[in-house]
């Protein structure tokens, strides 16, 4: 049965590197991926707030695929829509989608922390 996490981390490729990496370097590649999100996300936010659109399309795309590279799911699929956005110039809802961005960051945070602490 799915659970309301299964849609914000794809569980599945977490258990994928666990067994690759183990706990300790998994807990290394999250910590890797948390640094950069948060320096790509505050550089997106500068860039949205610029208006520069196509800068911010390349950084929402980045964020992305290091999302997508570690099983965050609704990160993911968040910044696919920022990227959306500024692809077709529409600055207001791209800084709107970056405010439901920020709120699956912090969701796959948790959840992806917690399940990689209870292996």
């Amino acid at each position: 049965m799915a659970t309301d996490t299964d849609h914000i981390v794809d569980f599945s490729q977490i258990d994928a590197l666990l067994n690759a990496a183990g706990r300790d370097g998994v807990l290394d590649i999250l910590q890797a991926f948390w640094r950069s999100t948060d320096e790509l996300a505050a550089q997106l936010a500068r860039q949205l707030e610029e208006g520069d659109l196509n800068e911010a399309a390349r950084t929402a795309h980045a964020i992305k695929g290091s999302a997508a590279n570690v099983g965050a799911s609704s990160l993911a699929f968040s910044a696919r829509a920022i990227e959306a956005c500024c692809r077709d110039g529409d600055a207001v809802a791209a800084l709107a989608a970056i405010e439901i961005m920020r709120g699956a960051y912090a969701n796959t945070r948790a959840t992806m922390s917690a399940r990689v602490e209870a292996a």
